[in-house]
């Protein structure tokens, strides 16, 4: 999947910081939501936290339920 999205942009450092983040995804996870659990101490807008939160999550989301169709692909192709 990652391969056909890194196509579309055929630019060298867009591909590589498009894979950084979707291999860490569930730590750009985490870290987003500690901007939302910093209110006002942040040095970013608080509403930019929770969008991160939503953002990062759904992604976390999509990758989870990829691998895990993966995986069951494979067991079903394994038996």
């Amino acid at each position: 999947m990652f391969g056909a999205v890194a196509a579309v942009f055929n630019i060298p450092f867009v591909d590589s910081l498009a894979l950084y983040a979707w291999t860490n995804i569930n730590q750009l996870f985490y870290i987003s939501s500690l901007f939302t659990t910093l209110g006002e101490s942040s040095p970013l807008p608080e509403g930019w936290g929770t969008q991160a939160v939503v953002i990062t999550g759904a992604i976390l989301l999509i990758k989870l339920l990829w691998d895990a169709s993966n995986d069951l692909e494979d067991s079903i192709e394994d038996s």
